[in-house]
C-alpha cells in the first residue's frame, strides 16, 4: 500500500482542487439560512409534481412532506402562492412562515465556516495529546498534523462531491450539509485513530521505522475499516429513498464516509510515513 502512495496523493490532490474550485465552477445554491430569504409551509394533499406545475412561474424550491409542502425563495408572495394551491386544494393553509435577513445569514455563514475549522483543529490537537509519548519513534504532533490534513481533505473532497449532486438535482447548500461535514470528520478520524494506534503498537514492537511496518498496520486494520464503513453506508442508504427532505444530507454523508475511509487507509498512513521519514 505504501509503495503506491504517489497515486493516492495524485488522486487526493485532484479531489481537493476540485472541491475548492467547485464552488465557483458549478455555483450551487445556498440555502436561506446562509443567503437570506423566506420559507413557508403549506398544509396540502397535492402531490409534489402537481405543486411544482402550479408554481412553475416562481423561482422557488419546493419540498414535500407527508401532509404539506415547504417552499423556499428569496422573496415569497405567500397569499398569491396559497391562492394558486387553493385552486386545486380548497383546504390548503399556511402553517409555518420563516424569514431570515441577509445580515443574519451572513453571520451564520461565517460562524459555520469558523466552526468547521475550529473542530478540525481541535480534533488534531486532541490526537496530538493522545498519541504523545516521551520515547516514541513518531512525536504526537506529527500524528495530529496528519489528522488535520486528512480531515480537511475529507471535508473539501465531500464538498466537491456535493457540488456535483447539487448541480444535478438542485439541492441547496444549507446548515444540514455543514452538519454532514462535521459528522464526516468525526467518522473519518475514528478510522484513522484505529490505524494509527496499530502503527504505534507495531513501532514499539520493532523499534524502528520501515515501510513494512506501515504496510502491516494497514493490512491488520483494513478489513475492519471497510466493514465498519460499509455497514454504516448500508444502514443510511434506505433513508435516502424514504426521507426526501434529508436526501442531500444523507447523500453527502454517504460519499463523505467513503472518502473518509479511503483517506484513513490510503492517505493518512502514507503521509505519516513520509512526514516522519
Amino acid at each position: 500500500m505504501i509503495k503506491y502512495r504517489i497515486y493516492f496523493y495524485i488522486l487526493s490532490i485532484i479531489l481537493v482542487i476540485w472541491g475548492a474550485l467547485s464552488i465557483n465552477v458549478l455555483n450551487f445554491n445556498l440555502g436561506i439560512e446562509l443567503k437570506g430569504g423566506e420559507l413557508i409551509e403549506i398544509k396540502t394533499n397535492l402531490s409534489l409534481d402537481k405543486t411544482k406545475e402550479l408554481l412553475k412561474v416562481y423561482k422557488i424550491k419546493i419540498q414535500k412532506t407527508e401532509n404539506s409542502v415547504i417552499i423556499k425563495g428569496s422573496r415569497l408572495n405567500e397569499n398569491e402562492i396559497l391562492d394558486k394551491i387553493k385552486s386545486q386544494d380548497p383546504n390548503a393553509q399556511i402553517i409555518r412562515k420563516e424569514e431570515i435577513s441577509s445580515i443574519l445569514s451572513g453571520e451564520l455563514s461565517k460562524k459555520a465556516l469558523l466552526t468547521i475549522v475550529l473542530v478540525l483543529l481541535g480534533i488534531g490537537a486532541y490526537i496530538s495529546i493522545v498519541f504523545w509519548q516521551t520515547k516514541g519513534l513518531i512525536p504526537g504532533y506529527i500524528f495530529g498534523l496528519v489528522v488535520i490534513l486528512t480531515l480537511f481533505h475529507d471535508v473539501i473532497g465531500s464538498l466537491g462531491i456535493f457540488s456535483i449532486i447539487s448541480h444535478l438535482y438542485g439541492y441547496d447548500f444549507d446548515i444540514s450539509i455543514i452538519i454532514a461535514f462535521l459528522v464526516i470528520a468525526g467518522f473519518s478520524v475514528h478510522d484513522t485513530i484505529v490505524v494509527f494506534d496499530r502503527v504505534r503498537e507495531n513501532l514499539r514492537k520493532e523499534g524502528k521505522i520501515t515501510e513494512e511496518i506501515f504496510n502491516k498496520s494497514i493490512q491488520e486494520t483494513i478489513t475492519r475499516s471497510i466493514n465498519t464503513s460499509l455497514t454504516t453506508v448500508l444502514s443510511i442508504l434506505p433513508l435516502v429513498f424514504l426521507i426526501e427532505m434529508l436526501r442531500p444530507f444523507l447523500l453527502t454523508l454517504i460519499f463523505g464516509i467513503i472518502i473518509g475511509t479511503y483517506s484513513s487507509i490510503c492517505l493518512a498512513t502514507p503521509l505519516l510515513y513520509d512526514i516522519k521519514k
